[in-house]
């Protein structure tokens, strides 16, 4: 569930390439399921319902992709280090 809270605070540190790469996620129509900061990243993680429909690496060379495949965590995701966020996909 997401709360005001999550869009309110947490949801604006996202930015850079992970906010554009959530912002593309949203316009084809996948949305949000969770937010949160603490873990994994410090800062925000969002949580998309669907997989992410592009790679986006080659675009964004500096943030880190991993393909998890974890039914328990997640299925994969772009992590910025320098900001502490990340943008995932659920499985």
């Amino acid at each position: 569930m997401i709360h005001d809270y999550d869009l309110s605070v947490i949801l604006p540190r996202l930015s850079g390439p992970l906010r554009e790469i959530l912002d593309a996620e949203l316009s084809i129509g996948n949305t949000m399921v969770e937010i949160s900061s603490g873990w994994p990243m410090p800062n925000a993680n969002v949580w998309l319902k669907n997989p992410l429909s592009r790679k986006y690496l080659a675009k964004y060379p500096d943030l880190e992709y991993a393909y998890l495949g974890d039914p328990r965590n997640w299925l994969e995701h772009y992590i910025d280090t320098q900001i502490g966020a990340m943008v995932a996909a659920k499985c």
